[in-house]
């Protein structure tokens, strides 16, 4: 299987500061079963990795942004490092990641530093607070979680077809996937954009996700939601044949 080259900085994390990482994982027919079973069985080796301050093992959806139809060859990591060398230690010496690589047909990792947010994931808030200063011109990428009350459920997933069809043809998006620990209930959205104001266009100007979102607040469809902002400073290895973030060559 390839194995995607290590881990490319456009920009080194000031000290101190927490960075997040975004693994996405494409596995073949043969090895689907494993990459199912590791939801469970890599927990606990994730639990032991020292300087991993927060981590969610997910599945993900077919097509771009939220969807209800899972995409059984694909999985993905989120993860918080308290320092860019124990980033680079587990991804370059762990084991389980080891496993993971060998296994899978793909794999893309985007390292990101957040630049402001709101919300909570599982009851603590696991992106820090956003730093200033920082460097202009790096690609934004955009985190949302939520948790649907029952009373949200239909109304939710009832918007997202026309959310998702323009979210497709959004200008300056690079990439975007569903993912969630469990999908129909805690969905999560991944999107890569040129800059924040494409961003900005898509989610507030006078669109059909200002409305959903909107309805959402006032009706109290979410039990917990999230939204982080991040800049982009380092990725490595391919997503659907390409490095969507910086066009880094593959070798």
């Amino acid at each position: 299987m390839p194995v995607e080259p290590a881990l490319r900085w456009v920009c080194r994390p000031p000290p101190g500061a927490t960075i997040t990482t975004v693994t996405i994982l494409r596995f073949p027919p043969g090895q689907r079963l494993w990459a199912f079973q590791q939801m469970g069985r890599a927990r606990a080796p994730l639990a032991a990795t020292p300087g991993l301050e927060f981590w969610r093992l997910c599945g993900c959806g077919g097509g771009l942004g939220f969807s209800a139809r899972p995409d059984l060859s694909r999985y993905a990591l989120v993860a918080t490092w308290s320092s860019e060398h124990v980033l680079e230690d587990f991804f370059a010496r762990s084991g389980l990641f080891a496993a993971y690589r060998a296994r899978a047909s793909e794999a893309w990792t985007v390292a990101l530093l957040t630049a402001r947010g709101r919300g909570s994931w599982g009851g603590t808030c696991p992106f820090g607070p956003g730093l200033k200063d920082l460097p202009q011109g790096l690609p934004v990428v955009a985190i949302t979680r939520a948790r649907l009350r029952l009373r949200g459920f239909f109304n939710f997933w009832a918007r997202v077809p026309a959310i998702n069809r323009r979210l497709v043809r959004a200008p300056g998006l690079r990439a975007a996937l569903g993912i969630g620990e469990l999908p129909w209930i805690r969905p999560v959205t991944f999107s890569v954009w040129d800059d924040a104001e494409s961003l900005e266009q898509f989610a507030w100007a006078g669109s059909n996700h200002q409305a959903a979102a909107r309805a959402a607040l006032a009706r109290r469809w979410f039990a917990e939601d999230l939204f982080f902002r991040f800049a982009a400073v380092g990725a490595a290895g391919t997503l659907d044949g390409r490095e969507p973030a910086f066009a880094f060559t593959a070798s």
